[in-house]
């Protein structure tokens, strides 16, 4: 036995590890492909409204378990456990999606096709299954008692739970953020960006002393919060204070007679937009914190790669002794064989589709080659380590870091211009597939280990559900791009294309990226990290938008409150699950319900009352809504256990 056994939690999954269970099925295939595919629409819209992705765990497990009890299905548990699998998929693929393509729109690049979008978005995330089950092993059995994974583990814990109210609850509280959401969008009843300049006196202070403070009312960011925690969520909030309170007053203090260039008309800082100076000055300082964040992580985790890398390689060219008939169904994974030829062949297909689309010469293609590969290894174990301790992986952080150093080599490459553009997005998106899809299907691997699922099985269909929800993923970009777009007024936001687009942009158009401030950022979070705090939190933050961020802190706020609102430690844990459940109903139905806003606006529906909605009573009747909501998940939170 391995040392690195010491480390294992006792084992007793629910699903025997020498009985044989029916885990696949059509009944298990079809929910888990449709889920995949309603998370894939529902979290698209939401990741390129607020820049953040929602796992698809915790409300397809409470669905599926639903279902099973309506359907009166008697092989519930090993379905339940497989279709939350095959479901999260529709959430693990967008990132790379989401995080990049719409980075073409912003550049005006529109003539890139919907099959040049969905190949290397396809392949990164078949690439990135294959990296979660070389690692496997190593972080879920061999090191299970040092890596948590709270989302895997929370999901288990519900998936072995068996409360049909909790699907009930998460009925509700989808409903109620659902309807919250359709009528913030579509009616524009209340105001969903509550900001001080509405008021005349927000508006003075902003003049006087360019100070501006927002929050986003939407139900799912709120709970989004919730499931953040106050410590995390204050750290990101933190950020964003540091940016809008601090950097962006400093910046039109001492840099008031530079001039800048914005919607095309040039004219001194002093009277530019607050908006305007934090895209495109401040929000590079958090640019830097993110890639340094990136690196700071990578040189932590440099021994755990070369010792996974060590045990892959033992695996692939001693590991005939050790047959899958020798192993236990639990311990079963896809042959290393198949692994690693496969892993080969997506590389060479990426390769053969960056040569044809991008490449102008043969050495082009080679350093694209060499980038995406390496960036893929190094980074996979990053990602999959944060989400192992803290649920939450820095894929554009990492993706961003990656950005910049392919744009030095390929430009010195000789890659520049509209080429040079799609040629780094194409690699980006592949590389930041890869990252989210290693990282969050480690998670489900998690589950798999806890329940005694055959990871085998896992893997197999969570390769078929890429396939499907990349392809789903790209289209919501593409529907997205119709009804809204991502640039201009009423635009999405689809902040982490924004900031790809704002580094790539200005390195491949002959232009100069603002290096002292990424080199500001960067030395930031280098101290963030000798004082011990986060600094990818807090990065985050820094280059979000404030409206983003607040109700975030929000949600944190109240997840404390409830979990310390008793003086049984027991019930306060009884309060906060409760609490989690009335989130994931938050998630989901909020960005179901802004999703059919977006229907209805490509459908030229406009039901949306603007005047009323720009005017302050709106504002107060948003701040109503929005306390109201937050007393409906405190309130039903503390309920339990009473």
């Amino acid at each position: 036995m391995s040392e690195d056994n010491k480390t294992q939690r006792p084992y007793a999954p629910r699903m025997l590890p020498d009985k044989e269970y029916e885990e696949i099925n059509s009944y298990v295939v079809f929910w888990g492909l449709f889920f995949s595919v309603i998370f894939a629409l529902a979290v698209g819209y939401l990741c390129l409204k607020i820049g953040q992705t929602v796992d698809a765990f915790a409300p397809v497990s409470v669905l599926a378990m639903g279902m099973a009890v309506l359907f009166h299905r008697r092989n519930a548990f090993p379905e339940t456990v497989h279709i939350q699998a095959i479901a999260s998929a529709g959430t693990n693929i967008i990132g790379g999606a989401m995080f990049i393509l719409p980075a073409l729109y912003i550049l005006h690049i529109e003539d890139v096709s919907f099959v040049e979008m969905v190949i290397p978005i396809v392949l990164g995330g078949v690439l990135g299954v294959f990296l979660a089950t070389v690692f496997r092993r190593y972080f879920c059995e061999e090191m299970d008692g040092v890596y948590p994974f709270p989302s895997g583990s929370a999901a288990a814990e519900v998936l072995e739970s068996n409360e049909g109210s909790k699907a009930h609850l998460m009925l509700l509280s989808g409903a109620v953020a659902m309807v919250y959401d359709f009528v913030l969008n579509t009616l524009g009843w209340w105001q969903e960006l509550l900001k001080t300049t509405t008021f005349q006196w927000g508006q003075a202070l902003a003049d006087k002393y360019k100070l501006v403070f927002s929050l986003d009312s939407d139900a799912a960011l709120l709970g989004i919060g919730y499931f953040t925690g106050l410590r995390y969520a204050a750290i990101i909030a933190a950020g964003s204070f540091f940016s809008w309170l601090v950097c962006i007053p400093v910046a039109y203090y001492l840099g008031g007679d530079h001039t800048m260039v914005v919607g095309g008309t040039a004219m001194l800082l002093a009277d530019a937009p607050v908006e305007a100076v934090f895209s495109q000055y401040v929000r590079h300082i958090g640019i830097g914190m993110l890639a340094m964040s990136g690196i700071i992580g990578l040189l932590s985790m440099s021994g755990v790669v070369v010792r996974v890398a060590r045990r892959a390689v033992s695996d692939l060219f001693f590991g005939g002794r050790d047959s899958s008939a020798s192993l236990l169904r639990t311990q079963q994974d896809m042959p290393m064989g198949q692994i690693v030829s496969g892993s080969l062949l997506i590389a060479v297909l990426f390769a053969v589709f960056f040569h044809v689309m991008c490449a102008e010469t043969l050495t082009q293609t080679l350093i694209a080659f060499v980038l995406a590969v390496a960036f893929a290894l190094m980074l996979s174990v990053v990602g999959i380590s944060s989400i192992a301790f803290t649920g939450n992986e820095p894929v554009s952080g990492m993706t961003i870091f990656m950005i910049i150093v392919s744009a030095v080599v390929m430009g010195n490459a000789g890659m520049h211009g509209r080429v040079g553009i799609v040629a780094i997005l194409m690699m980006a998106s592949f590389l930041c597939a890869t990252l989210a899809v290693a990282g969050n299907f480690m998670s489900e691997l998690k589950v798999a280990h806890l329940t005694g699922a055959t990871p085998k099985k896992m893997q197999q269909w969570q390769i078929v559900s890429i396939i499907l929800s990349g392809i789903v993923s790209v289209g919501v970009v593409f529907l997205l791009n119709h009804a809204y777009g991502y640039t201009g007024e009423g635009a999405l936001a689809a902040p982490q294309a924004n900031a790809m687009a704002a580094i790539v942009g200005p390195m491949m158009d002959g232009g100069d990226a603002p290096w002292p401030l990424y080199m500001a950022g960067a030395f930031f979070a280098v101290l963030l990290w000798m004082m011990k705090i986060p600094p990818l939190a807090f990065a985050l933050g820094s280059y979000l938008p404030m409206g983003i961020n607040t109700p975030v802190l929000v949600g944190g706020l109240i997840s404390y409150f409830v979990s310390h609102s008793s003086e049984d430690a027991k019930v306060n844990a009884k309060r906060l699950s409760e609490g989690n459940t009335v989130a994931s109903g938050f998630v989901a139905g909020g960005a179901i319900g802004s999703l059919i806003s977006a229907v209805l606006h490509i459908a030229g529906i406009d039901w949306f009352a603007k005047a009323w909605a720009a005017s302050p009573a709106a504002s107060l009747a948003g701040v109503a809504a929005y306390f109201l909501l937050c007393i409906f998940l405190c309130g039903m939170a503390r309920r339990a256990a009473r």
